[in-house]
């Protein structure tokens, strides 16, 4: 029998070829296509011409390894994927540094404390999903919503969310103007209960019906019409000392 690696031994071999952060967004893709149990099946099949059968075979390894380590001694609720792509990908790049696991979850409890079953607890700013993650660990049987911008960090949080059986929404999008780009849902089978990866439409979007529309034409218009001032040229006064206040914490 095969012995399991780590999911980064597995991503770096993968990577010597296709480059690393196009092979974890194309895991993140197969895998919810997987979890979608054939919605999306076209969408697979375009992901997968990129690879050979030997290195599907390192995908298939890779999901193994994630999912061994997300087990995290029975507890589950790990964010494998966050960590992996701060220290491998985004380098901190336009701020995406995530909070550390056991700053979201004391935030859970400072923020939100009691969670009620069937409860909607939302993040705009998903990210991974670490601070829904972290909800989850007070109550699962709530309900998730989370939005990103970046469609990478929008995969992770669905990823996280399916295999950890919170159900709920993701979706890529812009949370400042409104904009969808895309969205799925993950939802119990009707017979089973095992959770299912859906893809909804901007229409079928809880986040995008409960976010106050933008009209950007609009907003360019409104723009255009505000009236233009000549700059005044200010009286020069000699620069004081500011006293920074100071505050105890």
């Amino acid at each position: 029998m095969e012995k399991l690696l780590s999911f980064e031994n597995y991503m770096d071999q993968l990577a010597r070829k296709h480059g690393v952060s196009h092979v974890f967004s194309d895991f993140l893709e197969m895998t919810i296509c997987a979890l979608s149990l054939g919605q999306m099946e076209d969408r697979y099949v375009e992901v997968i011409k990129r690879y050979n059968k030997d290195e599907l075979h390192i995908f298939s390894c890779a999901l193994a390894a994630v999912v061994i380590d997300m087990e995290n001694e029975g507890e589950g609720l790990k964010d494998v994927f966050g960590d992996f792509f701060m220290e491998h990908i985004s380098y901190g790049k336009a701020g995406q540094f995530f909070t550390p696991e056991h700053i979201c979850e004391m935030m859970a409890l400072i923020t939100i404390g009691e969670i009620r079953d069937g409860e909607r607890i939302a993040d705009p700013c998903c990210g991974s999903g670490r601070t829904l993650m972290a909800a989850a660990k007070i109550n699962r049987n709530a309900r998730f919503y989370g939005a990103d911008i970046d469609r990478t960090c929008a995969m992770m949080c669905l990823v996280n969310m399916c295999l950890n059986g919170m159900f709920g929404e993701v979706t890529c999008m812009n949370t400042l103007t409104n904009q969808f780009f895309s969205g799925w849902q993950v939802n119990p089978l009707p017979i089973t209960g095992v959770p299912c990866i859906v893809p909804i439409s901007e229409d079928q979007c809880y986040m995008v019906q409960q976010l106050p529309r933008h009209n950007l034409e609009q907003q360019k218009i409104k723009q255009q019409e505000l009236p233009v001032f000549d700059p005044v040229e200010l009286p020069h006064t000699d620069k004081q000392q500011v006293q920074q206040l100071l505050f105890d914490f």
